[in-house]
């Protein structure tokens, strides 16, 4: 642990874990709204709940199974077969989910794409008393290291905020940047930016070093900053997260730098 100013920020060398990998991303819902989804009309989709689903209510004449299992019930469209060839299911379906005392309604598209897990919310008061109770009697430190571990291994608790992004950030003149996404546990005023840097191509190797990163487009509040491999040769890839403060009464994406603010 080191100190950067009035701000702390961490490095740590992550390792063991492969980078490179796709994050899936994980669609979610919020009751009493009727939401389109996409589902897997190949695989085995997985709805999530944050509590026990009573039930699922759906057509059952479109050839759907469901199996209900704790907090989860697993969505599968059956396949048909004509002659040798196999025929998925393209026709929409509406499903409606008792899950935790709330009704989830979403009308699922069914796509050639792989699983697709679908995270039921239990709504803000519910996000923010379950993570209070998950960072209760920790010390701001141990709050900022729990956050950069469970986004570096997407162990994300279902009570986080998360906005899946794809945005370049033109800030740096050797290194691409972009957003990946934005997470906000909302109830602790905390929040997290991840993004993947790449060193360009033509580039001479170069280490990355936290102090890089304490720029205003890029975190306005930082409390903490840890990259995956600092060190990259061209073409390589690293990603960055940046723990900051987060004001409850903040409105819109974070990652959207407002006019007027650029470079500031």
């Amino acid at each position: 642990m080191k100190k950067f100013g009035l701000f702390l920020v961490t490095y740590l060398l992550l390792t063991g874990l492969v980078f490179g990998q796709d994050i899936p991303v994980q669609r979610v819902v919020f009751p009493e709204l009727t939401t389109q989804v996409d589902l897997s009309t190949t695989d085995v989709n997985r709805f999530v709940c944050p509590g026990p689903i009573k039930d699922v209510m759906f057509s059952q004449d479109k050839g759907i199974k469901i199996k209900i299992t704790g907090e989860n019930a697993f969505v599968k469209f059956q396949a048909m077969k004509k002659g040798q060839q196999i025929l998925y299911s393209k026709t929409p379906s509406e499903f409606y989910v008792v899950c935790d005392g709330d009704v989830y309604s979403m009308i699922g598209l069914p796509k050639k794409i792989p699983a697709q897990t679908i995270r039921l919310s239990s709504g803000l008061k519910k996000k923010i008393k379950k993570n209070l109770s998950l960072f209760a009697g920790l010390p701001l430190e141990k709050k900022v290291l729990r956050l950069i571990r469970q986004a570096y291994t997407d162990d994300l608790p279902e009570s986080y905020t998360v906005r899946h992004l794809e945005q370049q950030k033109d800030v740096f003149r050797q290194i691409r940047l972009i957003s990946r996404r934005d997470i906000l546990v909302e109830g602790e005023g905390l929040g997290l930016r991840e993004y993947v840097a790449e060193l360009k191509t033509g580039e001479k190797p170069r280490t990355l070093a936290e102090k890089d990163f304490l720029q205003r487009s890029l975190t306005k509040k930082p409390l903490a900053i840890a990259i995956e491999e600092p060190q990259l040769k061209p073409g390589e890839k690293t990603r960055v997260f940046i723990v900051e403060r987060r004001d409850p009464a903040e409105q819109g994406n974070p990652l959207v730098i407002k006019k007027g603010e650029e470079g500031s």
